[in-house]
């Protein structure tokens, strides 16, 4: 995990237990926030998507419409921002974010020599985030791409799944029909 980037929530992080989060929103990073890079989706091809998965490749990666969605969420108060990808742990994944404009409380990446499943490793992430740190919370609301990753976290009795291709296909027919409406 990388600590918040900042100093507000760094002061606020030493109050965490003291608080009780209505709500934690946690966002996938690839098909969810952003484009995905390279195939993996397509072929799981694991080792592929290692050697796709380069800083310059994610400098220029296309934000789809839930990383505009974040922006209602992050700074708000009771509310914590998690971004959570199953991608091995990166130094510079943390600079790519704060170079695209991503707003986050905590980043959670796979650790180098964790090879569980990602559906395992994102559910058993944010069971430790919340029982670890003692955390008292509302509901969790996961937003994944991945049916396996949201049937997993689905589980938890406070997670809400949400599919995020639905969701940004749901904004981008919403921000067509606003267009056909102004021209008319």
């Amino acid at each position: 995990m990388i600590p918040p980037r900042t100093v507000k929530n760094v002061i606020s992080l030493r109050k965490w237990r003291e608080k009780t989060f209505t709500d934690i929103f946690v966002f996938d990073i690839d098909n969810t926030i952003f484009e995905s890079v390279g195939t993996f989706e397509t072929d799981y091809d694991l080792d592929k998507f290692q050697r796709d998965n380069t800083f310059f490749r994610n400098l220029f990666l296309r934000k789809l419409p839930l990383f505009y969605a974040i922006k209602n969420y992050y700074g708000k108060h009771n509310k914590l921002v998690v971004i959570q990808t199953a991608r091995a742990k990166k130094w510079w994944l943390p600079i790519i974010l704060f170079l695209k404009g991503v707003k986050y409380d905590i980043l959670m990446q796979r650790p180098v020599s964790n090879n569980q499943s990602s559906c395992k490793l994102k559910r058993t992430q944010l069971v430790n985030l919340i029982l670890w740190r003692k955390i008292n919370i509302g509901n969790v609301f996961f937003i994944d791409d991945d049916k396996q990753n949201r049937d997993s976290v689905g589980e938890l009795q406070y997670a809400i799944t949400y599919d995020a291709n639905k969701l940004n296909k749901t904004a981008i027919e919403k921000e067509i029909e606003a267009k056909i409406k102004r021209r008319f």
